[in-house]
C-alpha cells in the first residue's frame, strides 16, 4: 500500500488540489492535522479529503474549529477566521 503523508493543509483548496495531483499513485492518504485555518475553501478541503480512503488526525486549528480548543493562544490572524 503507497500512502501520501499531507498535513497542514489550513483551508487552501488550490495547493491541495496541486498537491494531490503532483503525488505520486497513492492507495491511502495520512493527513497529520490541520485540514482547517487561514484559508478560504475549509469545506471543500474536508469534501476533498473525503473522498479519498484516508484516516486524519485533529489539528489544532481541527480542534478549534469544532470548538474543543481555547484560541486565546493562537496568533492574530488565526484567530480571526
Amino acid at each position: 500500500m503507497r500512502c501520501l503523508v499531507i498535513s497542514d493543509i489550513h483551508a487552501n483548496l488550490v495547493a491541495l488540489r496541486a498537491v494531490l495531483d503532483d503525488a505520486p499513485d497513492f492507495d491511502f492518504i495520512w493527513c497529520l492535522g490541520d485540514v482547517v485555518g487561514y484559508g478560504p475553501d475549509p469545506n471543500e478541503c474536508v469534501e476533498l479529503l473525503r473522498s479519498h480512503p484516508h484516516l486524519c488526525l485533529a489539528g489544532n486549528h481541527d480542534w478549534a474549529a469544532l470548538g474543543r480548543l481555547d484560541i486565546s493562544t493562537f496568533n492574530a490572524d488565526a484567530r480571526r477566521w
